[in-house]
């Protein structure tokens, strides 16, 4: 079936595909021009969580490949790149709150899409499950080292701040992005401040003398080879997961800007892991990393500054970790919106607010969810056990949805990429390096058996669910998504890639 569903459309000179306008009932959209570019971007970054991304992951960076962190987070910003600018030019096309499942549906089959859209979902959902008991584990922590470490107690106060963040993300998306900005203010300059003073203590401070920078920090002999490097890399592919979040935006977004605010994102996180990886590192050596990597930036504020600097750490990490919790809440709202609205999901989930324009229904469904996700984690065990096997697979969920919107942009774009160097390098050579890359990532994992049985068995467990839930809602909810996928939402929309 694929490019069936494209000759039903007719193309434009600049690739673009066009149906029968159609009349939308204004109360029942998303607001429009709620966002510029700079909050779609904080957004995006916040998904990403970089302060959060590197408390979690530094010590297991340096396990991959010791000192050579920049090496795989390098090589990874340049199939990212190309990624995000498919995701640009696929926003040109048809800025969606559904994103890759609309333009999967529409563009390549529905049951793709669907497919698409659930497998973000999982990853958006699901993954908030790591993020909410570290809230409680933070806040706590000022207060009583046992309650921090009491599984009941963290519970009890990520539920506040979950539902904190749940009632910020149904009030509107200008104040998600205003709670965010005030977060990404103080954060960055945490982050920033740490690395230029660990620069400092380095070069010029006894520190020197524990951990020496040289040019092995930047070579694939100094990461360990090969095998080490790509550890590294599925590490870094984590790391940058989380800026999509901007394209589910791009119905909010003033002048389509949501897929150049992607793009953006990805260049902005390069720069602060780079920066924040290769300084923070070197504060102690490896063996002492490894010892303090449950609370690995808590350990470096410490020894940079003593015990208040170690305190503003924890509030730049607790910050990064709520507001990617919001972005997730945000996130996951928007793309069982949009499939609600397509009628693949129960129209339920297409329902927009009347006052605030936020797609209200998903957005508390969602946020819910991941207080039972919690709850269900901390009270029965091998809930908790399963939820973390589900966990561990979000990198693989990632390189598959990053792997189809890639791919959707060249195939969209067939006909047209070669009527320029420019565009056959923008709309072939980037996006289908990233695609490869991304395919290659999921076969290297699975061929390697980088993830156990367990593991494989939920991730490609939810991902078959996925396939199910989609042929059973061809059939019982006959949605025209599955018959006519241009009658999604947005299909009046022309592409306009000289502005994106």
């Amino acid at each position: 079936m694929i490019g069936g569903k494209m000759s039903m459309v007719r193309r434009t000179k600049t690739g673009s595909a066009q149906s029968p306008a159609r009349h939308h009932d204004p109360a029942g959209e998303l607001k429009p021009d709620a966002l510029g570019l700079g909050d779609t971007v904080v957004l995006a970054m916040a998904s990403s969580g970089p302060t959060q991304s590197i408390a979690a992951s530094l010590a297991a960076i340096m396990i991959a490949v010791r000192y050579a962190g920049f090496l795989p987070l390098l090589i990874c910003f340049i199939p990212m790149i190309g990624i995000a600018i498919g995701y640009q030019r696929l926003n040109a096309w048809q800025p969606s709150a559904g994103a890759t499942y609309s333009w999967v549906g529409r563009a390549v089959n529905p049951h793709a899409g669907f497919f698409s859209g659930w497998i973000m979902m999982m990853y958006y959902t699901i993954g908030t499950v790591s993020l909410t008991p570290l809230l409680g584990s933070y806040m706590l922590s000022f207060f009583s080292n046992a309650a921090a470490n009491n599984k009941y107690d963290t519970a009890i106060v990520g539920t506040l701040f979950n539902l904190l963040v749940l009632v910020i993300a149904a009030l509107g998306a200008k104040l998600s992005a205003r709670f965010q900005w005030a977060w990404a203010v103080f954060e960055y300059a945490a982050l920033a401040g740490f690395s230029l003073a660990a620069i400092i203590l380095i070069y010029f401070s006894h520190l020197s003398r524990a951990v020496h920078m040289t040019t092995s920090w930047f070579t694939l002999s100094g990461a360990g080879g090969f095998h080490s490097l790509i550890a590294g890399i599925l590490i870094a592919i984590f790391l940058y997961s989380g800026w999509d979040t901007a394209a589910y935006m791009g119905e909010e977004v003033q002048g389509r800007q949501a897929g150049r605010a992607a793009v953006m994102s990805v260049v902005l996180l390069f720069v602060v892991y780079s920066i924040g990886v290769v300084t923070l590192q070197g504060i102690a050596p490896n063996s002492t990393i490894q010892a303090h990597a449950g609370n690995v930036l808590a350990f470096v504020g410490q020894r940079i500054g003593g015990g208040f600097w170690k305190d503003v750490m924890i509030v730049a990490v607790l910050g990064g970790t709520l507001a990617s919790l919001q972005a997730a809440i945000v996130s996951a709202a928007r793309i069982s919106f949009a499939m609600g609205r397509d009628r693949v999901f129960p129209g339920w989930f297409g329902q927009v607010s009347a006052k605030y324009r936020t797609p209200m229904n998903a957005t508390i469904l969602v946020g819910l969810l991941n207080v039972v996700f919690l709850w269900g984690s901390t009270l029965i065990g091998s809930i908790g056990t399963a939820l973390s096997d589900v966990v561990s697979t979000l990198g693989l969920m990632a390189a598959m949805f990053y792997f189809l919107t890639a791919a959707t942009a060249i195939w969209y774009y067939r006909h047209v990429i070669t009527t320029s160097a420019k565009g056959f390098f923008l709309g072939g050579i980037l996006p289908g390096f990233g695609a490869a890359f991304m395919a290659f990532v999921i076969i290297y994992e699975l061929a390697t058996n980088a993830l156990n049985g367990v593991e494989l068995g939920f991730g490609f467990g939810f991902a078959a669910l996925g396939i199910i839930l989609s042929l059973i809602s061809s059939r019982l909810g006959k949605s025209a998504f599955y018959s006519d996928p241009t009658t999604s939402h947005g299909d009046t929309i022309e592409a306009d890639l000289q502005g994106s």
